[in-house]
């Protein structure tokens, strides 16, 4: 069953195109990896994004076999992993349009998502009406607030959908607070940041500190405040448990100091930047960083980060080349990367319970 649904889209994590889901989580158990096997692979499969995935589920149920809520659930965050968002439109319109299961608020908000991806804002607020009321609960509303704080053009949108959640009584998790403190970081008011965080602390909103931090630092950054930003940073550093910079914060407080003309200061956040980042992220930060150094002046480390990222990328590929070797001396196709803004957290415990938890920014 889904948890909790909140947000932040990172945005130009890669300096590529890529779309990110909120903090969408489907915590499902796979009672019967026989059948998830064997379902999941037919509509993987289909590669293609031309192709419809609907059929095979259609043949799925014309065999006799069942298909539950779990399976569906699972099959819709792998599609969402492999950056197949269509796909997995398709495959949450299905279960409406068959009648698989009743659908939970869950269901209804990552719809909502996958709509606004594939057809657009408007098309997802049209969407969200037709929800029915009872439906609608915090993690529906937190969604759509997360779709209209991504852009300065839906301020008023965002307010109001705020309001509703405050009259709602439905902002007691601190994800819809993040998206206010994100839009209110790109339209340059400080003040309105500090209001926010005034009012999750008012209402004693429970919330990862860490996280919180790294989102009012980055708004800061975001307006820029460089004299508020620095301020910030050297109360954290006194604070308990020890704040721990993320590589996205880190590349916003340098874009900041350069845009206050501070290059020097600008290039230490990038060097501090580079000890924070995961294995994960290692290619994708590494480019940015290039790209920060770049921008900055500092050709050496620019030609540093180049040297490292050809040589991981000769490592890498000798790496793939041995583990999809066969016995029988052939290759097989590598897997899909799981996309840099969803974590699968997977845990053994007789069955095998998958989570999407949305990175944080």
């Amino acid at each position: 069953m889904m948890q909790h649904l909140g947000r932040y889209a990172i945005k130009n994590l890669l300096l590529i195109r890529r779309r990110t889901l909120p903090s969408i989580r489907f915590s499902v158990t796979l009672t019967s990896p026989e059948l998830n096997d064997t379902l999941h692979s037919r509509v993987m499969a289909r590669g293609r994004e031309r192709w419809k995935v609907t059929p095979p589920l259609d043949e799925w149920l014309k065999q006799g076999k069942e298909i539950n809520p779990t399976e569906l659930r699972c099959l819709i965050n792998a599609l969402c992993e492999s950056q197949r968002f269509d796909h997995a439109l398709q495959v949450s319109e299905w279960i409406t349009k068959r009648g698989v299961f009743n659908l939970s608020p869950e269901d209804f908000a990552y719809r909502l998502y996958l709509v606004e991806i594939r057809s657009g804002l408007k098309e997802a607020d049209k969407f969200f009406k037709s929800i029915p009321e009872n439906m609608r609960d915090d993690s529906v509303y937190n969604t759509l607030l997360s779709l209209y704080t991504k852009s300065k053009n839906t301020r008023h949108e965002a307010e109001a959908i705020y309001q509703k959640m405050r009259e709602q009584n439905i902002l007691s998790k601190p994800y819809p607070y993040y998206n206010m403190i994100a839009l209110y970081g790109l339209l340059g008011e400080r003040n309105m940041v500090d209001e926010i965080v005034r009012q999750m602390k008012e209402n004693g909103v429970e919330h990862d500190k860490i996280l919180t931090a790294n989102n009012v630092l980055k708004a800061y950054a975001s307006i820029p405040d460089v004299e508020v930003m620095e301020k910030f940073m050297m109360g954290l550093e006194v604070e308990e448990p020890r704040f721990v910079l993320a590589w996205q914060t880190g590349i916003s407080v340098a874009k900041a100091y350069l845009k206050g003309g501070s290059s020097k200061k600008a290039i230490e956040m990038l060097r501090r930047t580079e000890l924070v980042v995961d294995a994960k992220s290692k290619d994708a930060a590494n480019k940015v960083l290039m790209e920060m150094y770049g921008d900055a002046g500092a050709k050496q480390d620019v030609f540093r980060l180049n040297r490292l990222i050809y040589s991981n990328s000769k490592k890498g590929k000798k790496t793939r080349a041995h583990k999809s070797e066969g016995e029988d001396g052939g290759y097989s196709y590598d897997r899909l990367r799981v996309p840099l803004s969803l974590m699968k957290k997977k845990e053994r415990t007789g069955g095998r319970k998958a989570r999407v938890i949305r990175e944080s920014g």
